[in-house]
């Protein structure tokens, strides 16, 4: 059955897994598991361990597959967004003022056997929080929706032509909205 399973298209095995066909879910996440790994390697998230990225990437592979209907562009690619994004979304949940108390937490077994002080003081983190949403506001504000987009899926790791596709532009296009991004940003 693995066998057959490995033979067959990721399509088929979004209908199948749709169906309710576990061993076709379980053939998805082991072809894309490589890559929802590479992704996680990118993002180091006080708080949040590597496995936990992962385990969002996984959370955005089952995303794909519930949502994918084959107009958008090939799977892997919205397979990979959708993994960019949850993890996206992961790791600005992390870094929320929200979450400060959660990031900084440390176990009495982790501070018993610690030797190791704090790089950043509490009153520095919350500072270079600050800053960042004042940066991030400045960026949104420069930014055209276009740019934003494009700078997304770059910053994600998606190629040029990946973006353009993604985007529904020409790969010129996109080159010229990162041209204006890279621009727009050395005057901030």
């Amino acid at each position: 059955m693995t066998r057959a399973l490995q033979n067959l298209t990721d399509e088929a095995l979004i209908l199948s897994a749709r169906s309710g066909d576990d061993p076709a879910v379980t053939e998805l996440v082991t072809r894309y598991l490589p890559m929802i790994r590479r992704r996680a390697s990118r993002y180091y998230l006080p708080g949040m361990d590597a496995e936990d990225v992962v385990q969002e990437g996984l959370i955005g592979l089952l995303k794909a597959i519930r949502l994918y209907d084959g107009r958008q562009s090939a799977f892997p690619v919205f397979a990979s967004v959708c993994v960019g994004s949850t993890m996206a979304t992961a790791a600005k949940a992390a870094l929320s003022q929200k979450s400060l108390p959660l990031r900084d937490y440390s176990s009495l077994d982790e501070l018993a056997g610690s030797s190791t002080e704090r790089l950043v003081s509490p009153e520095d983190e919350i500072i270079i929080a600050e800053q960042m949403e004042e940066l991030y506001g400045k960026i949104h504000a420069l930014l055209s929706s276009f740019e934003q987009q494009a700078l997304t899926l770059y910053l994600s790791g998606h190629s040029y032509s990946e973006i353009s596709q993604l985007l529904r532009t020409s790969p010129k296009a996109v080159d010229n909205a990162l041209q204006r991004v890279r621009r727009k940003l050395r005057s901030v």
